[in-house]
């Protein structure tokens, strides 16, 4: 047979797809002739473009026939293959008006063209689509002059073209939409870029939702009438457009034939109307849809992946200006209520301040004439009791004027009157009327004003207030050391500074110290009691003297309060100046101060032990507050033994000594709170069973279950009656002593129930040891009969003349059963042996254990082609004959339920996370045992464990169905867990978790 060599010319080699499609096309049915005949001009050229990277193509002849290599593929797209060897003007007629013109200055007058991104309307992939092409057409001469071809490079424009056109509108979308504070300036601007971009929004429409009338409002659009401007939800027009389901399943859908619709829609830059649209929800930083952007899609563009993100985009920009100008209307709200909420603050506060001055008038009055009157009419506890009275209503009185002071101030109308006075004694007055308090509680008080050369002009009435918040508020803060009050003259100003030894403030803190309403939460102090506005208002005080306050601390050092005032009158405005000194001005406010200090160095006094009566309950009252331990005492002392702590902290040092049977308890608290106290009494088996009462001024359900929530046992609200607190407390010891009688009967009970816990568990370990003897002895007894069975229908079945009778077959059946028989009388008697208290735990070596089980089954995998891999098992505790069961019984039991070429795989790791049920303070092992065998349901991985339990007929698998259940229980026994996982045909698999 002869073989016929064909020779490729060498301008037609390589090429890739294309070199080969020329090759083989028939040129010869082209005007170009069979490509042997091609001029040199021609082969040169397609040996150019065939080699080339870049997109390119060759017309050739008269008729433009067109020749390309392998990038041009992606231009032509569906026109490929057909459009080798074509006239040009076929292969491109839908654009052949816009690149005619240039082929013909290239052919006719010998001059090459250049377009760069020209815009193509090309028909490639079934619809007319927006493409930008950068090309260039060149002349290409005969071998015997002229212009015989054309040979055309091109670089594809369009993705950069458009990505540019729509990155430009999100830009613009999004420039000085930051500060915008109208939805309706947000969708004109919106609209004003969508119009600047008319090739990708032919047209479109904005709609803003209003769910309580069901409708759609038009809020900018492109063109005018293009949709209605005012749309029911529940109309045809919005069933057609689809606007219900975009709003109820919040997703962008696709409206398709709106020319059969609606006609001619406005086109944007294309002289063809859009035929799809998108319908695109609108989020303004909520859950639900806010508003609707309707677009008229590009009809030269398919809405693919890209272009659909475009979209969401633009969604996305429009949604975040609408949720910052709904953000800022909602900030300027709450601005504009905050304003306002504090105007009507200080109103109410002003009113309220003048409103209780009246009832307290009136309450310390008849108080005054009381107490001034003759004592023997009263007993000692009514006398305490007006005491305390009087004592509380002066301190209401005093947060009384301060709120009148602080809103006098925040209204503008408070009005400072400065007289001239000798600033050094005035201070030392003030400072002294707190000396005795302060050396009452073991602290010293040093006073260091130097006199003024020039006059001070201040207001008496706000110094005093300034100097009296200064030093009851160190007074408060400090437990021990020393309190100084120092008065300097320094440039021109006058400058006080109240020093203490305290606990000092957070430097975290010291920037909020001068807010109103701020209050730091001290871990120490004399009371926790205060409103929070003091120093609020002695930074207001001092700056209507046109001063300055500073704060100076160190956490355990103590503080330094600064206060710095102008000297002179330059400063002060002249019609609030008197040049003559204010000899009438008297003030019981330092009195008013120092009592308060006094009664909180009464707090601190020195505890008494209680002798508890074994009568009477003990009851613990825990309150920072003097008065409100001195008057809950009295009134439970007729009843109870009482005990008294002024914080937790003291609380827990008394019950350390005695244990109370009920504990009563204020919530704020310095040193310890209530709720600390509470923690910590329940986190103590001793005291977890002392009940504990919760006193508070939070009112309202939400304070009571928060205080339940904490763990108290009842929790009243302040004020409370007499009347209620008793019964309350009465009804919680009452609760207490049934509890601890009840406990008393349960340990009695539970010993009870321990003996006869401890005399059923022997006589069960007797009857264990009685079982596992008859075992013994009845798997003996069974035993013998057995062999004999076995031993003599053998010899029978031997004497028999014939093979295959009936009788033969009646033997057979004999010895297999006996054989089952046996197998199950030695798996029951390996059950009961694992009960066996006595097996000792030594170091087991795994890797041993496997061996010794192989030699075991060696004949057995010889029979089966088996193939048994485990290398590198670990040395465990355990009992050894137990895991040699285990092993002998998984690998037996694998071998048994493998049909075909049995693998069996052993591995052993270790493990930090467990299965729940193991403990987790233990390392463990894990032992994987992997078969490809019959494998069994997943359903049935809990059964397969439970003695006599089998998943597979008899007569396919022998077995007694004890053999897993010896695995369980082995594992057990060595305080693990195993676990089995199957797949039918696909094998199984038992992970075994043992203790290291």
């Amino acid at each position: 047979m002869e073989l016929t060599n064909t020779v490729v010319p060498e301008f037609l080699t390589g090429g890739g797809e294309m070199g080969a499609l020329i090759r083989s096309h028939d040129w010869a049915s082209t005007p170009l002739g069979h490509y042997e005949t091609w001029p040199q001009s021609l082969k040169t050229c397609v040996r150019i473009i065939l080699t080339s990277s870049q997109p390119m193509f060759v017309w050739w002849g008269p008729e433009l026939i067109n020749l390309y290599n392998d990038p041009y593929r992606s231009i032509l797209g569906g026109k490929h293959p057909q459009g080798l060897g074509v006239p040009a003007a076929e292969v491109w007629k839908e654009i052949w008006d816009a690149v005619a013109p240039r082929a013909r200055v290239c052919m006719e007058e010998n001059i090459g063209t250049y377009d760069e991104a020209l815009l193509l309307i090309m028909e490639r992939n079934g619809y007319p689509e927006e493409t930008y092409y950068t090309f260039s057409y060149s002349p290409i001469p005969g071998d015997y002059g002229g212009t015989n071809g054309i040979i055309c490079a091109n670089t594809d424009d369009t993705l950069r073209i458009t990505g540019e056109r729509q990155l430009r509108t999100l830009r613009d979308l999004g420039k000085s939409m930051a500060d915008t504070s109208s939805d309706m300036i947000v969708f004109d601007h919106t609209i004003n870029i969508f119009k600047q971009n008319p090739h990708d929004f032919p047209f479109a429409c904005i709609y803003q939702l209003n769910t309580e009338t069901g409708t759609a409002s038009q809020v900018g659009s492109t063109h005018e009438n293009v949709l209605p401007g005012r749309i029911k939800l529940d109309s045809a027009v919005a069933d057609y457009w689809k606007l219900p389901e975009a709003i109820y399943f919040n997703k962008t859908l696709v409206i398709s034939n709106l020319i059969d619709g609606f006609g001619d829609l406005p086109s944007g830059a294309w002289a063809r109307s859009p035929d799809h649209a998108l319908v695109i929800p609108i989020h303004a930083g909520q859950s639900k849809v806010s508003a609707l952007l309707i677009v008229g899609l590009n009809p030269h563009r398919q809405l693919d992946e890209k272009y659909n993100s475009f979209f969401q985009l633009i969604a996305d920009q429009l949604g975040s200006s609408l949720s910052n100008v709904y953000a800022y209307e909602d900030a300027r709200k709450r601005a504009d209520s905050l304003v306002e909420i504090d105007r009507a603050k200080t109103a109410f506060f002003n009113n309220i301040s003048h409103e209780f001055r009246t009832p307290l008038t009136l309450m310390l009055g008849p108080l005054e004439e009381l107490l001034g009157g003759d004592k023997s009419a009263f007993s000692t506890k009514q006398w305490a009791d007006l005491e305390t009275m009087q004592r509380n209503a002066n301190r209401l009185l005093k947060l009384v004027n301060t709120l009148l002071d602080f809103s006098r101030i925040e209204a503008k109308k408070a009005q400072a009157q400065f007289f001239p006075v000798d600033l050094a004694n005035v201070t030392i007055d003030l400072a002294g009327s707190f000396r005795s308090a302060i050396e009452h509680a073991g602290m010293q008080l040093e006073v260091d004003c130097q006199p003024f050369q020039d006059t001070v002009y201040i207001d008496r009435d706000m110094w005093e207030k300034i100097v009296l918040n200064l030093l009851s508020n160190a007074f408060k803060y400090t437990l021990k050391g020393t309190i100084s009050v120092s008065l300097r003259e320094d440039d021109g100003k006058a400058v006080l500074r109240v020093r203490d030894t305290g606990i000092g403030i957070p430097a975290e803190e010291l920037p909020h110290m001068f807010e109103r309403f701020h209050r730091v939460r001290q871990s120490g102090g004399r009371s926790y009691e205060g409103t929070g506005i003091g120093l609020s208002l002695v930074k207001e005080l001092v700056l209507l003297h046109e001063g300055s306050i500073g704060v100076e601390s160190e956490p355990g050092q103590g503080s330094t309060f600064i206060v710095s005032i102008p000297l002179g009158t330059d400063h002060l405005p002249a019609g609030q100046v008197s040049m003559q000194e204010d000899n009438d001005y008297f003030s019981l406010l330092p009195e008013t101060f120092a009592q308060e200090a006094a009664h909180q160095v009464e707090a601190a006094a020195v505890q008494h032990e209680i002798l508890v009566d074994g009568d009477k309950p003990l009851v613990l009252i825990v309150d920072d507050n003097a008065d409100m331990r001195d008057y809950l005492q009295r009134l439970l002392q007729p009843y109870y033994i009482v005990d008294t702590a002024a914080n937790g902290k003291l609380a827990l040092e008394r019950i350390s000594r005695q244990l109370p049977e009920l504990v009563i308890s204020d919530v704020m608290m310095p040193e310890m709170d209530g709720v600390s106290l509470l923690h910590h009494l329940k986190g103590d088996a001793q005291t977890s069973a002392i009940p504990v009462i919760l006193l508070s001024a939070r009112a309202g359900e939400d304070a009571r279950i928060a205080g339940y929530d904490v763990g108290a046992d009842d929790y009243l609200v302040k004020p409370f009656s007499a009347k209620e607190l008793l019964a309350r407390v009465r009804v919680q010891i009452r609760i207490t002593r049934l509890h601890r009688h009840a406990v008393e009967i349960l340990q009695q009970s539970a010993q009870e129930l321990e003996q006869k816990v401890d005399e059923r568990t022997a006589e069960l370990l007797r009857k264990n040891n009685e079982l596992e003897q008859f075992a013994y002895i009845a798997s003996h007894d069974l035993q013998e009969p057995l062999r004999k069975i076995r031993t003599f229908s053998e010899l029978l079945q031997k004497s028999m003349p014939g093979n295959g009778t009936q009788a033969n077959h009646y033997f057979e059946k004999i010895q297999s059963s006996a054989a089952r028989m046996t197998n199950l009388i030695k798996d029951v008697l390996d059950y009961s042996r694992l009960s066996d208290p006595d097996a000792r735990f030594v170091d087991t070596d795994l890797q041993a254990v496997l061996k010794n089980t192989l030699t075991d089954f060696e004949l057995l995998i010889e029979q089966k082609g088996a193939m048994v891999q485990g290398i590198g098992l670990p040395v465990v505790r355990g009992i050894p004959l137990q895991l040699q069961q285990l092993f002998t019984n998984l690998i037996g039991n694998s071998l048994k339920f493998c049909e075909k070429d049995p693998l069996i795989q052993i591995s052993a790791v270790d493990v930090n996370e467990v299965p729940e049920g193991l403990a987790g303070d233990q390392l463990y092992i894990k032992l994987v045992f992997q078969d490809n065998g019959i494998g069994f349901e997943q359903q049935f991985s809990d059964r397969i464990f439970t003695i006599f339990q089998r998943l597979n007929e008899k007569k396919a698998y022998a077995g007694t169905g004890i053999g897993l259940a010896l695995c369980k229980k082995i594992v057990e026994n060595h305080h693990g867990m195993i676990l089995a996982e199957g797949e039918l045909g696909k094998g199984a698999r038992f992970t075994v978790y043992l203790p290291k």
